[in-house]
């Protein structure tokens, strides 16, 4: 697999107007890709956390995040992207120029338009585990469809774990959450929990994929997921998810097969179960 991928026509629209930008200690710039496939994170754009000159940027993160995850009651305070990501890993994303975006969106980062900054439009985040090379992904955050740019945050979360040098990726997400859909194209998912009362929200699933280059590329082309055959559907409420959970504990591999099916009783996910 080629190392710069031919990317597809909406991840082109997006480089059009937008850059790349990265949130981490200088100290740590040179553990980091800082070109992931060929697209060079510029030079002003590399933010150092621990400096006063970026006070204004990451009070821009802040308000992506909370207009991403902010009507979920899931925002993170500035606290917890210092503590959490900007010190031990690196925010990474994509910015754009104030003159490029709505009006609503430079009202809500307070820029005017001829401004000579980044603001950034994408956020992906992901912390080092104790695992080496496996990152747990606990961000990832667009307002891409306020900017008219499809598939940003599917762009932006295929660049950080190149940055990032990821072997492998852990997350959770939602059963009934938006971000599955986009989670799904690094598939196929493995799933370590489908029922998790360690989480705020016990209708959260804990997933696994790949990030090896050939992966990466067949997103960045938006090329579809490979196809999984299940072997059963499970409806997404308590009962079946923590039937479901139940198999997992006892060995059973489980992946996560395809889209979830809408039916007259409930919504089901196509799983492949493998004992």
């Amino acid at each position: 697999m080629a190392a710069n991928p031919e990317l597809a026509r909406i991840y082109q629209d997006a480089l059009r107007i937008c850059r790349p930008f990265v949130v981490a200690p200088r100290v740590h710039w040179e553990h980091l890709d800082l070109a992931p496939f060929g697209i060079k994170v510029p030079k002003n754009l590399r933010i150092d956390p621990t400096m006063l000159a970026s006070q204004r940027f990451l009070t821009w993160i802040e308000r992506l995040d909370a207009q991403t995850f902010g009507p979920q009651a899931m925002a993170m305070e500035r606290w917890v992207f210092y503590d959490c990501a900007e010190w031990p890993s690196a925010l990474f994303g994509l910015a754009a120029r104030p003159k490029d975006v709505s009006p609503s969106l430079r009202e809500r980062f307070e820029v005017a338009p001829g401004e000579k900054v980044w603001v950034p439009l994408s956020l992906h985040v992901a912390i080092p585990t104790v695992a080496p090379g496996e990152f747990f992904e606990h961000n990832v955050g667009s307002l891409g469809r306020d900017a008219g740019l499809k598939g940003l945050g599917t762009f932006t979360k295929a660049l950080g774990c190149r940055l990032l040098r990821a072997r492998s990726l852990v997350g959770a997400a939602q059963w009934n959450g938006r971000a599955l859909h986009m989670h799904r194209r690094f598939g196929p998912l493995e799933l370590l929990t489908a029922f998790t009362p360690a989480h705020s929200y016990p209708r959260t699933m804990t997933y696994r994929h790949g990030t090896d280059a050939a992966l990466l590329a067949r997103v960045l082309a938006d090329a579809p997921p490979p196809a999984v055959e299940s072997s059963q559907h499970v409806r997404v409420d308590e009962r079946g998810l923590t039937a479901l959970q139940r198999r997992i504990e006892r060995g059973d591999r489980c992946v996560l097969a395809g889209p979830l099916v809408e039916r007259p009783k409930g919504l089901y996910a196509p799983v492949r179960v493998e004992r």
